[in-house]
């Protein structure tokens, strides 16, 4: 029973990971086990479109969670920026291709961030503190 419940459940992997591949959503889960299996989906997706809207480069901002909207873009040559005003103390999810430093004025608190470095529900976080970007911390 227990190697029926494995083949099972790698056949629905499979088939999951070949629909996502190509471009189909998953449809809303009917047991517990697969609402883990469409979590992972819409969390692959949301990092997807992330991805495809930050260049090389470049930190990505974004007012609403999951990367939806249009991002704010800052570069490292940018230097130090304020965050624009709708941003300040507003971001919902971040994405980077760059090396670069989140700044809280009040209390002063800096957080260095890398490439590869992303979260997709940052006002949960430090999203509702940062106050600029700037290439070091």
């Amino acid at each position: 029973m227990k190697s029926g419940n494995h083949t099972a459940r790698a056949a629905t992997a499979a088939t999951v990971l070949g629909l996502l591949c190509a471009g189909f959503t998953a449809p809303a889960p009917s047991t517990p086990a697969e609402s883990v299996t469409v979590s992972a989906i819409g969390h692959a997706t949301a990092l997807q479109r992330a991805a495809d809207q930050c260049g090389g480069g470049e930190i990505c901002f974004w007012r609403d969670r999951n990367y939806r909207g249009t991002p704010w873009r800052w570069t490292p040559a940018s230097g130090y920026r304020n965050m624009p005003a709708y941003l300040h103390d507003h971001v919902y999810s971040f994405y980077s291709n760059a090396t670069g430093c989140f700044i809280d004025w009040a209390p002063e608190e800096r957080r260095r961030v890398t490439p590869g470095d992303y979260a997709r529900a940052y006002d949960t976080n430090f999203g509702t503190r940062i106050d600029a970007v700037d290439t070091s911390c």
